[in-house]
Order: structure tokens, then C-alpha cells, then sequence
């Protein structure tokens, strides 16, 4: 023990030190370069405008370095201002001494989206025509309201004791389970949320991620074992083909194709998914996702009444 270290004992009758300010600074900025070292490497991060989140499982590892744990009591139902919900209590616990540091109350209530009822889908077809549809709404079951309040209990504990080590990591403070905007991802669940701003695939609704070799921005397709590429978001103009000399006949029979397809005249038959179906919409006409979605009058893809050959047919219609 250092002359700056000074010993105390509490109420309880337990031996404690106290330690100066700039010792209990380092000793946090090595904890939170750790941390940062593992949620670097998360393949699925929090994000939302642009500033990432840090989720329970992430300080369940931040409250291992302090030697704390959580202790989450039973939810239970509550209706407030008559919307009913989950109620959980959790305490934060120094695993050293058994001793009640810390806790907190959180809520699940089913005024949040993706609360109450979620979209429920089938898979539909045969290998390349397999697709996804919606085919209703399910009630969410009071269950996993129950389990989620119970989480944001636990990794509201921790905030409440650890915030300013998430800070000083570069993180927001607020536990990823806490944040309830309308930007959660269906592929991903409710504990992920997307940034629509930066590398977002509205196709699946989930952000784009680059980690490891990996050389472009892509995503797993979930339920498959196929990857979803982020296309070129400035493709360059097709160049102006030179002036051939070659009868009609010749022109379609000699030479490579193109690198683009001319706009409208592409092979809808190759186009059996959405993600296909928006690369080719992006490629022939230089239509941005959003655009997309206009020329469909749809808000996004789950909208989509037809099939993607039918709605590029539709797109090339408009634009001939």
C-alpha cells in the first residue's frame, strides 16, 4: 500500500481502500481500452446516429473488471397510464464482499414498437423462388416483455455504477436495451438497433459491417449462408459506345456485352429476390433505395405486393 492509499472501514465492519483520483483514472482508462478491444470486434453493433451503444452483455464484461454482478428479481405486470407492461428490479453486487452497491428499475411496455404485435412471415417456394412474405401480425407474448424489462433492469445497474468508464471507452452512456426509437431491426431483433445514415441495406434492414480481411461492406442474408454485398454508391455513367459500322444482325452477335445493362431491356427473369431487384433498379435507372420505393409507392420492401420482375417491368414501363 502507497502513503497516497488510505484504509477505511465501513458501517458493516468492512476494510476498504480508498485510492486518489489519478490511480482510479488509469485504472479506468485500462479497463475501458479493454473494453473497447472486445466491442470493436462485435460483427453486429448498436448504432444510431452515427454513435454506438453499448448492450448488457457488453457491461456484464465491463462489470467483471470491477468485480460486479447483477441480481435480476422477478418481473412483474403493471399497467401504466393504461398501457400495461413488465416491471423488473435488478441489484448491482460486489462479488468480493456479497455487499448491495447499486440497482435499478426498468420497464417493457407495450407502447413501444415492436412491443405489442410484430409482423409474422412464411417462407414460401422452392429453392431460387423460396421467398419471405408477410402473412399477419402475432402478439408478442407477455413472456419476453417480462425478459426484456429484466435485462433493462440489469444493464441499467450497471450504467448507473459504470457510466463514466462506457464514456471514457467512447461509447453513449445509455445501455443499448434502453433506447426504444423506431429503428430497431427485424432482422437482428429488438436488441439491435440500425443506423440509417451510413452503410444501411434497406433491402434487410440492417446495417452493412466491415471487420477482419474483409475487403467491401456486407451482411449475412439471415436464414441462409449467403452474404449481401453494399453496391457502389456512386456507380460511374456507362460510356458512350462507339459508333459501329456493323449491320444490326452483327451488332448483337459480335463483340463482349456490355459492362451495363441498357436501361429496361435486362432479363427479368433473372430477377427472383428484392436484393436483386434493387441492385438491378440502382444499376439501369440510378435509382437511390428511397427512390425506389416512390416509383413503387411503397414505404419499404415489405410493402411490395408483386413480384421483383413484375416491379421492374413496372419501373421500366414508367421511364420508357
Amino acid at each position: 500500500m502507497t502513503t497516497e492509499q488510505r484504509v477505511t472501514v465501513t458501517q458493516q465492519g468492512q476494510v476498504g481502500i480508498i485510492l486518489p483520483p489519478d490511480v482510479i483514472l488509469e485504472e479506468a482508462r485500462i479497463a475501458a481500452r479493454a473494453l473497447a478491444d472486445v466491442v470493436s470486434k462485435k460483427k453486429k453493433p448498436v448504432i444510431m446516429n452515427g454513435e454506438q451503444y453499448l448492450e448488457f452483455e457488453d457491461l456484464q464484461l465491463l462489470g467483471q473488471f470491477y468485480h460486479y454482478t447483477v441480481r435480476t428479481g422477478d418481473a412483474v405486470p403493471v399497467e401504466v397510464d393504461g398501457v400495461k407492461g413488465a416491471k423488473a428490479h435488478a441489484d448491482l453486487i460486489d462479488m468480493r464482499t456479497g455487499l448491495y452497491v447499486g440497482g435499478a428499475e426498468a420497464y417493457c411496455m407495450r407502447d413501444e414498437e415492436h412491443w405489442n404485435t410484430r409482423p409474422k412471415y412464411e417462407w414460401q417456394g422452392e429453392g431460387d423462388n423460396r421467398k419471405r412474405f408477410k402473412v399477419g401480425d402475432d402478439i408478442v407474448p407477455w413472456f419476453q416483455l417480462a425478459s426484456m424489462a429484466q435485462t433493462r433492469a440489469g444493464a441499467k445497474a450497471f450504467r448507473n455504477r459504470l457510466a463514466w468508464v462506457v464514456v471514457l471507452a467512447g461509447y453513449r452512456p445509455t445501455p443499448a436495451e434502453e433506447m426504444t426509437e423506431g429503428t430497431v431491426s427485424e432482422m437482428v431483433k429488438e436488441r439491435r438497433t440500425v443506423d440509417k445514415s451510413s452503410h444501411y441495406c434497406p433491402v434487410h434492414d440492417v446495417n452493412f459491417f466491415k471487420s477482419g480481411r474483409m475487403k467491401n461492406y456486407a451482411h449475412p442474408v439471415e436464414g441462409t449462408k449467403e452474404w449481401c454485398n453494399e453496391p457502389d454508391e456512386t456507380p460511374e455513367p456507362a460510356s458512350q459506345p462507339a459508333k459501329s459500322t456493323a449491320s444490326p444482325t452483327e451488332e448483337k452477335t459480335e463483340g463482349k456485352p456490355p459492362d451495363k445493362v441498357k436501361k429496361g431491356k435486362r432479363d427479368t427473369k433473372s430477377l427472383k429476390t428484392i436484393e436483386q431487384l434493387a441492385h438491378a433498379l440502382r444499376d439501369d435507372f440510378g435509382l437511390s433505395y428511397a427512390e425506389q420505393w416512390k416509383e413503387l409507392n411503397i414505404s419499404d420492401w415489405n410493402g411490395l405486393a408483386v413480384t421483383p420482375a413484375e416491379a421492374y417491368i413496372q419501373i421500366a414501363s414508367a421511364k420508357e
